[in-house]
């Protein structure tokens, strides 16, 4: 009988402990290598904690270009052993340019999953949203230009529209032709100025509008990490003479009018879920590009001042 007692109190005990082990095992050790563009941002900050909690116990490796292209490509060459060898498991990229040069050395060695990208098929990353084509795949930002400039004049008309774009970002030049496209079917009057970090193209366009010999009623900057790093600057010059619009949520953060986009944290966990799948077994190849759902951003001080009421559902932003 004692015998029997025991028996029955240690399988009662193992029915207790399976559900846990099986717990244990859904946790999944992995090696992930961070490739960033302007240090560790809020998507990141979001991609790690989702990860997490999706069952990957990552170790990351960080290599950081401070939005210098070269720089990038040279810490990715020193590595490019460890790359060969395969000791990443998977590679996050951020940005366009960033996801670029890193697949100019990993050469579909390691899976690749891309954040924050505006066109992955214009910038020749995949060759479909829908179906990759190459171990490469992740998280769009790219709202199309019409949603964007739809929300953009429920909040305010724009007759006359000033476009920056970044020659040396691929996003910037796809962006500036779609708007050119909205522009000419919507009868707005488009002038576009290119701008770029090494000259005072930025500082010249800003002082014409600031004095008014360029007039316009609105300005518009899309995903472009030059453009978005100087967004107050730009805000400081004009944000008071005319409406700003970004394409990205750092711009509201620069104190612009409105950006319609998907939120930086948004994006961070929908690029977790897309590596969490590809690092339990999912083939990139043929997992779409993700757009997570885009919100319009509101920036509180920026409508009080152009005199604005956003509407209901508008996320506000000091």
């Amino acid at each position: 009988m004692m015998k029997a007692r025991f028996l029955s109190a240690l399988l009662v005990g193992a029915m207790t402990v399976l559900p846990m082990t099986g717990a244990l095992a859904q946790t999944v050790d992995k090696s992930v290598l961070m490739v960033l563009w302007k240090g560790e941002t809020g998507a990141e900050k979001a991609f790690k904690t989702k990860l997490a909690e999706l069952g990957i116990n990552a170790t990351y490796k960080e290599v950081n270009a401070d939005q210098d292209r070269a720089k990038l490509a040279s810490e990715l060459r020193a590595i490019e052993g460890d790359i060969a060898k395969k000791s990443y498991d998977a590679v996050y990229t951020y940005g366009t340019v960033g996801t670029q040069v890193a697949l100019g050395v990993v050469r579909e060695q390691s899976p690749v999953i891309f954040n924050i990208v505006f066109d992955a098929v214009g910038g020749k990353l995949v060759k479909s949203k829908d179906q990759p084509g190459v171990p490469v795949t992740g998280v769009t930002n790219g709202v199309p230009i019409a949603a964007q400039f739809d929300a953009f004049t429920k909040l305010k008309p724009i007759k006359k529209l000033l476009v920056l774009f970044n020659a040396r970002e691929p996003n910037s030049n796809i962006i500036e032709k779609e708007v050119a496209g909205w522009a000419e079917k919507n009868g707005v009057t488009m002038v576009s100025r290119r701008v770029t970090p090494d000259n005072d193209s930025l500082k010249e366009v800003l002082a014409e509008v600031a004095s008014g010999k360029l007039q316009v009623d609105a300005a518009y900057a899309g995903a472009d990490n030059y453009l978005a790093s100087v967004a107050k600057e730009v805000h400081a010059a004009i944000g008071s003479k005319v409406a700003l619009y970004g394409g990205t949520q750092t711009y509201i953060w620069g104190g612009w009018l409105g950006a319609y986009t998907p939120q930086v944290s948004d994006m961070g966990i929908a690029a977790a879920e897309q590596m969490a799948k590809v690092l339990k077994g999912a083939d990139p190849a043929t997992l779409p590009v993700v757009l997570p759902q885009p919100k319009l951003f509101v920036s509180k001080t920026a409508a009080a001042v152009h005199g604005i009421t956003a509407p209901a559902d508008a996320v506000m932003e000091n």
